[in-house]
């Protein structure tokens, strides 16, 4: 019969080994949790990248979406709001802002209709003429420039009203036309000179309300001589000197 009892030292060997076995399977487990912790990390990381990214996204649509509808208003009211009043005598002065606002509204808003108010007495025949060439420039830019009479368009209000793509003239707005004043003085040699300009002057605004009028210069001329010529808002039209009756 077989002694089974193991001795002291044989049964410390296999108590080692049983707990070196443990051990390896504690390690084994600690290696399984931590790689499913990094597993659920990178999960959860990407996840919340995601999120992130997907949150960024509808923002800067939203913000797009925001500057679109600003523009779109802006430009809208810019059509809306692209009026200059001239409510003013023609002179070098009273034309400054004009030419520098509607600079400003050239750049800004490149090809966008322009309305221009006008109710003047008349004035300088040469402010008055660089007004209506800058109208003229902005017209060749593309911007559709329309040209309302109110009150009066006297003379030179007269001549910008022409300047317009469009004419347009108020129901009770009285237009006048009337030779060029040579305001001279001096010698004579001094008044000839004068004279002769002041005719040139004529010649070019008798051109200029010929251009779409019913009457030819010479036509013009005769009519105005020696006199103040106005036309109501109906004879306007009727001769060509607007285009319609607001």
């Amino acid at each position: 019969m077989s002694d089974k009892t193991q001795t002291p030292d044989a049964a410390r060997e296999q108590a080692l080994k049983l707990r070196f076995l443990e051990l390896q399977t504690e390690e084994k487990e600690i290696v399984i949790a931590k790689a499913k912790r990094d597993e659920k990390f990178q999960q959860d990381d990407q996840a919340l990248k995601l999120r992130q990214q997907t949150a960024a996204t509808e923002r800067a649509e939203l913000e797009l979406s925001n500057l679109k509808r600003e523009s779109a208003k802006a430009n809208a009211d810019a059509q809306e709001s692209l009026t200059y009043t001239f409510y003013d005598g023609v002179s070098a002065e009273s034309i400054k802002p004009a030419l520098a606002e509607l600079g400003r509204w050239s750049r800004r808003f490149p090809g966008k209709p322009i309305k221009l108010i006008v109710n003047s007495p008349g004035g300088s025949v040469i402010a008055g003429l660089a007004l209506f060439d800058y109208i003229q420039e902005l017209r060749a830019n593309g911007h559709h420039v329309t040209v309302v009479a109110l009150g009066m368009a006297a003379s030179m209000g007269g001549i910008l009203l022409q300047a317009g793509d469009k004419r347009v003239i108020g129901k009770h707005a009285m237009l006048l036309i009337h030779e060029v004043s040579s305001g001279t003085s001096g010698k004579v040699s001094e008044m000839g000179d004068s004279l002769e300009f002041s005719n040139k002057l004529w010649d070019k605004l008798s051109k200029i309300l010929a251009e779409r009028s019913t009457l030819s210069p010479a036509q013009i001329k005769r009519k105005s001589y020696k006199k103040d010529w106005w036309l109501d808002a109906e004879e306007a039209v009727e001769l060509g000197f607007a285009d319609e009756i607001l």
